[in-house]
This record gives C-alpha cells, structure tokens and sequence, in this order.
C-alpha cells in the first residue's frame, strides 16, 4: 500500500526498492545479452536447455500450451489491456488504467525494437509445433507483454484490494498466466529459454519503473492525487 497521509513518496522504502529492481533487472538483462551475442558457450548451453523443454513428453501438453501461446499473442494482450484499462476508469481509477497501457505499450514497442537490433534468429522451422513467425528471436514478446500486463494487474489489485485472500489469489492467477505463457513458446519450438529470461528481465525493470512513475503521480491514492514531496 502507499505511504499515508502527509508522508513523502520519496522517503517512502518502497521507491527505493523499485529503483533497485529496475536497476538489477535491466542489468541482468544487458549481461543476458552480452552472453548472446559475445559467448558461444552460453548459446550452446541455452540451445541445450530448450531442447530438453520441447522434448517434454507429456500428453495433452502439446494443446494447453497452445491455448496459452495464443492467449499471449498481440490482440488478445490488447483486448485484455484495454478492457482493463476500461474498467479501472469506470470505477473512478484512472491513473492505475493509464499504468496499465502505457506499461504493455511501451513493453511492446521497446521488445520490437529490441528485436531488431539484436536480430537473434529463432529455432530451426523444423522444431516448431505450431506456425512460426518471421520475426526475430529475442527477447520473447509473448513472454514480455504478458509479464508487464499481468504484472501491472497484479501492482493494482495490491494497491486496491483490502481482502488479503483476494489478492493472493489474483496475485497467483498472474504469475501463473505469465508464466505459461511465456514457457509455452519453449515448449512449442518458437523460442530459446534464454529469449524469455530476457524478456522477464527486461518486462521486471520496466514494470518496476513504471509502477515507480505510477505511485509517484497518483496510482493507489483517493482521486489520483499526487504524492507530496
């Protein structure tokens, strides 16, 4: 919850914890490619690691994972992240609702661009369960905007939500999403495990700055108004 009454947002600890993830993550995430693109060992390794994920023989795998791969493709994230943002501004929270777009927007601009300029090619064709893309590998868009929408879901529920078991259990339902989704396109072929590492990475130290921005201007206060400093 955010700090109360006239109490600093800047000496609040809590900023000073999404600083330090934002931080953390986005330097894991530049070692993670530095590793990619400069240490063949590593590559080999992660090759290994998916292999070992698609190889997974377990029956009726092969049709959840791709309930959850099309769950995270790019107009099922839109229509989740708007119908959200909707709600969130019908009941009177409309700093959380612009959190939550410009989050996942941003998740997706950022994660295409990086596309480009690392220009990781994905598995061989041969190794996809399902259609596979002609885009670059990493980092894992399905596995970046999932983690930021579902994150962003989760920060709000925390902030709004008064009924402990509640939020624990929209909290888990999150995480869970997330992480099927973004497994499943290892599973499925179309991506390396080290392409969703990256995208957790890079998806964690910009949530974590967005949510930074986000309480800072009003997100969790009684009509949006902005912490005092």
């Amino acid at each position: 919850m955010p700090p109360s009454g006239g109490e600093s947002w800047r000496r609040d600890p809590r900023a000073g914890v999404l600083v330090i993830v934002t931080g953390v993550a986005l330097a894991g995430f530049l070692a993670l490619v530095a590793a990619i693109l400069l240490a063949p060992s590593f590559v080999s390794f992660d090759v290994a690691v998916s292999a070992a994920i698609r190889d997974l023989d377990i029956p009726g795998l092969t049709p959840i994972a791709t309930f959850f791969t099309v769950m995270g493709s790019f107009w099922p994230m839109a229509i989740l992240t708007i119908g959200t943002a909707t709600l969130l501004v019908m009941r009177g929270r409309r700093p959380e609702a612009i959190t939550i777009v410009v989050a996942v927007l941003g998740a997706t601009i950022i994660g295409q661009l990086l596309k480009v300029l690392i220009e990781r090619a994905r598995p061989a064709l041969e190794f996809a369960r399902i259609p596979q893309l002609g885009s670059y590998s990493f980092p894992s868009g399905h596995a970046l905007t999932s983690l930021v929408f579902f994150g962003s879901v989760a920060f709000v529920v925390l902030i709004g939500e008064k009924r402990l078991r509640h939020s624990v259990a929209v909290v888990a339902a999150c995480a869970f999403a997330a992480l099927s989704i973004a497994l499943s396109r290892v599973y499925l072929g179309v991506h390396y495990l080290g392409d969703v590492i990256g995208a957790w990475l890079l998806g964690s130290a910009w949530l974590a700055f967005v949510v930074l921005i986000s309480a800072y201007w009003g997100a969790g206060r009684p009509n949006g108004e902005r912490w005092p400093t």
